[in-house]
């Protein structure tokens, strides 16, 4: 299975630096994909940048008001050719990678129409319940409504593939929670985001004030861009000396964001940069940096938190967070490397910023241990490169039980095949397990399942009986209908 060159799609609305995470995690996956296959990647932005080793074909342009998702799916409807894509008689594909609700449904689209001999993988990136839970929590009947739409075209999604991939230990549990409710219950593979392990960074005996490095959209609530900096200035009014970078903000906006900034971190504590896509800015941050912080309140993963592990740079997570699981995991770390790096959730969201000023300052404390840590950590991240994740992903889908073999079970009845990345992209295969059924839509169940840090853990009471759907018409048999937008909507409203 691993000499077999395959033919794979891609289907990615963005993908490359610039649009966040998912688009940086979209183009590392493809890359090292295209390293061992024939890869094209599908995608609805023609301004794509040259992702190494994989062809490129693109959508028309979006037209205004129009989301990426939808004109995908759109798009993915119209025979195949028209978009430089093979004649789906002569030249099909193995396999078919859809992300999330953005590019999935297109995924699944393209495959039930045109090439129905192939696999559909199918990503989890975000929660989309405790997602909107957490960003909109000012707004609770928005976040709900947004929770429900969203949730729904994942499982619609899920019901279509042949395996569900979960990037990191958190979303694998929420992408088999998600999944357990449809008609079809497809397998699942916990994918570990790729690590590029760099040259170490060498480090004198630390003196004087510690560096801090936050990366992310500062205008993202999300982010807990603000937690961060009140524990700043909470550590700074005791005396204790430290400064935090901020990565991240809008050029347009940059003035008023760095006077926000050191209003709630205080004057001199703060320093805030705008976004850029230069790889060699960020690198001279990381390495500037005595420790990368990810302060946020709710993360599917956390690429920048590996990322900086890479260096051999101590980093804090939050533990409700893919990485933090990964991390807290001791059949891959000890728990003296692993167990530091994660700051503990308050059941108070406003007791966040103490934490992290706790963690902070024993973060300085122990800071020549903290340093060594960080160097076993990264020795051990060489085992989980973009190449291993590539490997892992595609035997587990090759071992997918085809959508079209799986027979409607009784309730509770339905047996899945797990599978999950070890060390240099072995597949581990735990067996068959026992699915359930997802539960209401709030308050989601994913919240208990951050708190655990052992791998293929389940939070009690995530897996309700509820009834199952009836039959779903055909797949290919829909037709689709271009939804049309009012005024004030763009692209990505509510990504």
């Amino acid at each position: 299975m691993a000499d077999k060159r395959y033919r794979i799609l891609v289907v990615s609305d963005i993908s490359g630096m610039g649009g966040g995470g998912i688009p940086v995690f979209n183009q590392h996956i493809t890359e090292a994909l295209a390293k061992e296959h024939d890869v094209t990647l599908f995608t609805a932005d023609p301004d794509t940048q040259p992702h190494r080793g994989a062809r490129m074909v693109s959508t028309p342009p979006i037209p205004e008001g129009v989301e990426d998702r939808d004109w995908m799916e759109f798009q993915s409807t119209r025979d195949p050719r028209t978009h430089g894509l093979p004649d789906p008689k002569t030249r099909p594909f193995d396999l078919i990678v859809g992300h999330s609700r953005f590019s999935g449904p297109a995924a699944a689209e393209l495959r039930d129409r045109w090439y129905p001999d192939a696999k559909v993988a199918h990503f989890l990136h975000t929660s989309p319940e405790r997602l909107a839970e957490v960003k909109y929590a000012h707004d609770p009947e928005h976040a709900q409504a947004k929770a429900a739409r969203d949730s729904r075209i994942e499982r619609e999604v899920m019901d279509r593939a042949d395996v569900v991939v979960g990037v990191g230990p958190l979303l694998t549990v929420e992408a088999e929670r998600l999944s357990s409710a449809g008609q079809h219950v497809p397998d699942s593979h916990q994918l570990i985001p790729g690590v590029r392990v760099e040259e170490l960074v060498q480090r004198g005996p630390h003196e004087g004030r510690l560096n801090l490095l936050v990366m992310g959209r500062t205008d993202d609530s999300l982010k807990g861009v603000d937690d961060a900096l009140r524990a700043v200035k909470f550590l700074s009014k005791r005396g204790f000396d430290v400064h935090l970078t901020v990565r991240g903000a809008a050029s347009e906006e940059l003035d008023k964001i760095a006077e926000d900034a050191e209003r709630l971190g205080g004057k001199g504590n703060v320093t805030v940069k705008p976004f850029t896509k230069d790889a060699n800015e960020l690198k001279n941050d990381i390495i500037s940096a005595d420790a990368v912080i990810m302060p946020s309140k709710h993360e599917g993963f956390g690429l920048v938190a590996t990322e900086a592990a890479g260096y051999g740079v101590p980093v804090l997570v939050n533990q409700e967070s893919g990485v933090a699981q990964f991390l807290g995991d001791k059949s891959k770390f000890p728990p003296e490397v692993g167990q530091p790096c994660i700051v503990p959730e308050p059941k108070n969201p406003n007791d966040r910023q103490r934490n992290w000023a706790k963690a902070i300052s024993e973060l300085k404390a122990d800071l020549p241990q903290r340093r060594e840590n960080a160097k076993k950590l990264r020795e051990v991240l060489k085992a989980y490169s973009w190449d291993h994740a590539a490997k892992a992903l595609v035997e587990a889908s090759a071992q997918a039980t085809p959508v079209a073999q799986q027979k409607p079970l009784a309730q509770g009845q339905a047996q899945r095949k797990a599978t999950a990345q070890g060390p240099y992209g072995e597949l581990l295969v735990s067996g068959p397990a026992p699915v359930g059924t997802a539960p209401p839509v709030l308050p989601s169940s994913i919240t208990k399942a951050a708190r655990l840090t052992s791998p293929g853990a389940r939070a009690p009471g995530t897996q309700p009986q509820v009834p199952r759907p009836a039959q779903a018409p055909t797949p290919a048999a829909r037709p689709f209908h271009l939804p049309q937008f009012g005024p004030g909507q763009g692209r990505n409203p509510g990504r």
